[in-house]
């Protein structure tokens, strides 16, 4: 394996795990329903993001009042854009993105790392969700850009190879019906 994808594996399996736990602590009286990681079109930043059905159902009720949540697509966009997620903010997966901040063409390797981060989340015992109140099973976990056109092929391609089935399917059913 080339010795970047050596090292970014390492540094992730490294940091995932505890930065999951400490965001599984703060939300184990809630709902989670996903786990995202977010990266930039440069490949050059990595962040893990997660949301729970309470903490969307407070952030759309505050957009509503602030008149920026006004239809089901925003309602939609909230649900799913991580950048909007209220959990996460504390991972310190800094390391990586130093990592990837040194890497020359990184973005070359995003398949790679792609498969990398789903097979650290598919690899993730059940009983660490299941310890917070969770169930690995009910969360839909995907990557995304936040500066991307290409970020929902990113989330649909991604989410398959990290989520159960249904719930990958309804996710890639979340824009049907939408103009």
């Amino acid at each position: 394996m080339d010795r970047f994808l050596k090292e970014f594996e390492d540094q992730l399996r490294a940091g995932f795990l505890p930065d999951l736990e400490h965001t599984l602590q703060e939300m184990q009286h809630e709902k989670v329903y996903a786990c995202a990681f977010g990266s930039d079109s440069d490949w050059i930043t990595l962040f893990m993001a997660a949301n729970t059905e309470e903490s969307l159902a407070r952030h759309i009720a505050r957009m509503k009042e602030e008149g920026l949540c006004e239809s089901e697509q925003d309602e939609i966009y909230y649900r799913w854009g991580c950048s909007e997620y209220q959990y996460g903010e504390d991972t310190h997966f800094n390391h990586i993105s130093r990592l990837l901040y040194a890497t020359e063409e990184v973005q070359n390797y995003k398949d790679e790392m792609i498969q990398i981060i789903a097979k650290v989340v598919n690899e993730t015992s059940d009983e660490v969700f299941a310890r917070y109140g969770q169930s690995k099973a009910d969360i839909t976990f995907f990557i995304s850009m936040t500066d991307d056109d290409e970020a929902e092929e990113l989330e649909n391609r991604s989410v398959v190879l990290m989520t159960e089935s249904s719930l990958a399917s309804e996710f890639l059913k979340r824009y049907d019906g939408l103009e």
